[in-house]
């Protein structure tokens, strides 16, 4: 793995996530709490940056992780081996410590640990619009799960786990200019997005993760809203790190508000390419 992405996944992997998510708790929420879990460590990206071939593949951001207690496989995936690999740097000071933890982070989509309530419909989404469509009579994850490997990062607006979204916009985006854990967060996110260099970036949800990627990282009057109801989006441009990209922004997809449809998607699509070129 890339030496840069690496050092920046471990910088906020081995912070004190129980002091981090604890401050965050009361500096993002729209009231007085944000809801966030300190029990579960930071999760800095799902999928290999390596497989992906720069120019080629796509960012997808998403609000934060869901906190699932229940779901199987979450307290082995998403907490035992990340507090098992914290547990052992900060006894060694080793930076192999963290091997199981990047492994569980690139082999995600191939997993246990794989979500697919969120990833699937997402996953069949991008690969109809720009890689392959699910086979006729194939489960729906088969095609989502190799679209997602070979073609996607995904990140998150926040890297730290809740049950609902009790976030505020102005909030997150202000944090992650001068709070310690969300700057480290975006010096990854930087990192990731230098070294990929994907394509567009999609962001699923057009408030808390739309409003941050605008305020922090997009260019100041390129965002307009085209499209009307649930296939409309907002798209513009943004300059993380050193690469410029083009930003789509549509509303979340398992919101009756966002584009659920493989048809009401294809329209959100064609507009951002429409609006490209």
């Amino acid at each position: 793995m890339n030496t840069r992405i690496k050092q920046a996944s471990i910088d906020l992997m081995s912070r004190d996530h129980f002091q981090d998510v604890n401050r965050l708790d009361k500096i993002l929420g729209k009231q007085e709490s944000a809801t966030l879990s300190n029990v579960v460590p930071p999760n800095p990206f799902v999928g290999n940056p390596s497989k992906l071939i720069p120019g080629e593949c796509v960012a997808l951001i998403g609000i934060n992780p869901r906190l699932d207690i229940n779901r199987k496989g979450f307290q082995e995936f998403e907490i035992n081996i990340p507090r098992r690999c914290q547990a052992k740097y900060a006894r060694t000071g080793k930076l192999s410590a963290f091997d199981p933890w990047f492994e569980k982070l690139h082999n995600y989509y191939h997993s246990d640990a794989y979500y697919g309530r969120y990833f699937t419909k997402l996953g069949n989404h991008i690969g109809r619009a720009w890689f392959t469509s699910p086979i006729e009579g194939e489960p729906a994850h088969v095609n989502a799960r190799k679209v997602l490997s070979n073609h996607v990062l995904k990140l998150d607006a926040v890297p730290y786990y809740s049950e609902t979204d009790n976030m505020a916009p102005e909030h997150v985006s202000a944090a992650m200019r001068n709070d310690p854990a969300m700057l480290s967060h975006h010096n990854l996110i930087e990192s990731l997005i230098e070294e990929c260099k994907p394509r567009h970036l999609q962001v699923n949800g057009k408030n808390t993760a739309g409003e941050m990627i605008k305020t922090v990282f997009g260019e100041q009057g390129s965002f307009e809203i085209i499209g009307e109801g649930n296939s409309s989006i907002e798209a513009g441009w943004a300059k993380i790190g050193n690469h410029e990209l083009p930003i789509l922004i549509h509303g979340f997809t398992n919101s009756p508000n966002g584009p659920q449809s493989p048809v009401a998607f294809q329209s959100c699509v064609d507009s951002f390419e429409m609006w490209k070129h």
